[in-house]
């Protein structure tokens, strides 16, 4: 199998890669520039942008699947969130396309549900309730993906990451808190898992206190997290509960900067 990584330097991209370097013929790492911390046996770098569909397109050739993790990773002024997550996008899943690549996955987040109440339970079927413009972005990116599919038969695997940490440090993370080591399983079943259309997973670990059932899904990915942020709660400080499921992001006037 070949796959390419947009966002490869990206703190989560760093986790997936080491935990599944040796376990692709050939990773495509695509970037801004050439420089990076290390490099794994099978890794090469191609040096391009997300807004230049054409080198997208030529990195794309003869890949079997695209881990798109690049973008901005959090609340933005418009104009910054429409070149990274919207027309960066778009781009991947066009240069997927022309491409002939089987299928892409899209690291959606948790923020495009953000504005569900803390505590109330959903799944994969619920609406969107994006709590910012890069929620919004996510909600894009997943209905692209789905019209790919249905128009084009692109694969797709949309993964609402919740809260990606070595552990977790406060209430809402018990609830939506994604371990590192799950991390990985999570990506590797998504790249790998057979009988694929369009499917949209909630990213998160095994966690007692979770607000989101993602049974159906994960048992489609074949996803069987090992990690509980329960263990760590006696180290979570006392704090008033969330009152929505993305926390400060929900705030009339949050700008960006708190992860």
């Amino acid at each position: 199998m070949k796959v390419l990584y947009t966002g490869s330097a990206g703190r989560m991209a760093a986790v997936i890669r080491e935990g599944l370097s040796s376990r692709y013929e050939r990773v495509v790492l695509y970037q801004r520039t050439a420089a990076s911390d290390k490099l794994y046996e099978n890794e090469e770098v191609v040096v391009g942008d997300l807004a230049d569909l054409d080198t997208l397109t030529a990195a794309a050739a003869g890949i079997d699947a695209i881990v798109h993790l690049g973008g901005k990773a959090d609340e933005s002024d418009f104009a910054e969130i429409l070149d990274s997550n919207i027309i960066g996008t778009y781009n991947v899943y066009e240069a997927a396309r022309r491409a002939g690549v089987r299928r892409v996955v899209f690291a959606s987040s948790n923020h495009v549900v953000g504005f569900y109440p803390a505590g109330q339970p959903i799944d994969e079927d619920a609406p969107p309730r994006p709590d910012t413009h890069y929620g919004a972005s996510k909600v894009y990116g997943e209905a692209l993906g789905r019209l790919y599919h249905d128009k084009w038969g692109l694969e797709v695997v949309s993964v609402r990451i919740g809260i990606f940490r070595e552990r977790p440090t406060d209430r809402r993370q018990l609830a939506l808190w994604l371990s590192p080591r799950d991390s990985i399983q999570l990506f590797a079943r998504s790249i790998e898992a057979d009988g694929i259309g369009y499917v949209v997973s909630y990213g998160s670990s095994a966690n007692r206190d979770a607000w989101w059932d993602s049974t159906r899904s994960w048992r489609l990915l074949g996803y069987q997290p090992q990690d509980d942020a329960a263990d760590y709660s006696s180290e979570v400080p006392d704090a008033p509960d969330p009152q929505h499921y993305g926390g400060v992001f929900t705030a009339d006037d949050y700008k960006g900067g708190v992860w």
